[in-house]
């Protein structure tokens, strides 16, 4: 998949003109791109911690190395495995169970799509679209919008029911016959576990705190996406910083190691249809984005693997 996806965003380049591109890319806002790229991810550490203070305090710099190292671990394997590689080391490092730490970041992964929905859907609605009037596109996508909304706010009522019914869950699990008797027990107890790492559900004002981390995630992120865009030459308004979170959401959720191919397809594909850039003039800063958004963290996941190798902390 990553193969084809990226031959398809490519196949339209002149190499010529992207190696003269190169020239004219501005380093500074470059910089600043990456910086608040990884100031986003620090705030989301900041957010995981609050998470987990109901269960135990974390200090930042373990939850930040964590936050770093899986996005290492996601850019050679797919299905965002950053997700389920950061609380297993999380867990290692405090003594925590990974059900618990996993509860967590479902958690996260529900605000972050609340989040960028929030942002996106006024951003669809008010950014005037090249080429002509797409009024009936427009109206498509917020409805589409608007259903990942009401379906995150089930995902999110679903989380906060399950503690409340977690004892029947569990009785209803050691009671089933479909499984063998020890298959039940060790599920049973992996979902008290898991209602364990929700406790934050439970607190208004820590949960109030945690969706206003995601939301300021979700701003760093498409100002930093923004920024990398023009840096390489594109001239988009600051609007277009929160629709293009939610290309780069959406890109990141194809199943390619490092989102390659899809990412880079779905953020072409955006461009050319909502901002009428020609195909072969996205291509460098669409890589560009991409090394902004994904390969800083990686490295310094990947020095925080070396460091935990070498027995350095």
């Amino acid at each position: 998949m990553a193969v084809v996806l990226s031959w398809l965003f490519v196949r339209q380049a002149e190499w010529r003109v992207l190696f003269n591109a190169l020239r004219s890319v501005s380093w500074v806002v470059l910089g600043a791109a990456i910086g608040v790229r990884l100031l986003a991810l620090v705030v989301a550490s900041m957010r995981w911690q609050v998470l987990l203070n109901p269960v135990r305090r974390v200090p930042l710099s373990r939850a930040l190395a964590a936050m770093m190292m899986g996005m290492a671990v996601n850019t050679v394997v797919s299905m965002q495995a950053a997700e389920l590689v950061r609380p297993q080391l999380l867990s290692r490092w405090q003594d925590l169970d990974v059900s618990t730490t996993l509860a967590t970041v479902a958690v996260e992964w529900v605000l972050d799509l609340l989040a960028v929905i929030a942002l996106f859907i006024p951003s669809l609605w008010l950014m005037p679209q090249a080429g002509g009037d797409q009024s009936g596109v427009r109206s498509s996508h917020v409805q589409a919008a608007i259903a990942l909304l009401l379906a995150s706010l089930c995902g999110l009522g679903a989380l906060w029911y399950l503690p409340a019914r977690g004892d029947r869950l569990r009785t209803w699990i050691r009671h089933a016959g479909a499984l063998p008797e020890r298959a039940r027990e060790r599920l049973a107890d992996e979902v008290q576990r898991f209602v364990v790492g929700l406790r934050i559900l439970a607190r208004p004002t820590s949960l109030a705190t945690v969706a206003a981390y995601s939301l300021l995630v979700a701003v760093l992120t498409a100002i930093s996406a923004w920024l990398a865009l023009i840096a390489f030459g594109l001239p988009l308004s600051f609007l277009s910083a929160f629709l293009v979170l939610g290309l780069i959401s959406l890109g990141g959720l194809i199943p390619t190691p490092g989102a390659v191919g899809g990412f880079h397809a779905v953020c072409q594909v955006g461009l050319v249809a909502w901002w009428g850039i020609d195909p072969a003039r996205t291509v460098l800063p669409v890589i560009g984005l991409h090394a902004v958004l994904y390969v800083p963290a990686a490295a310094i996941g990947a020095v925080c693997f070396w460091a935990m190798r070498g027995g350095l902390w």
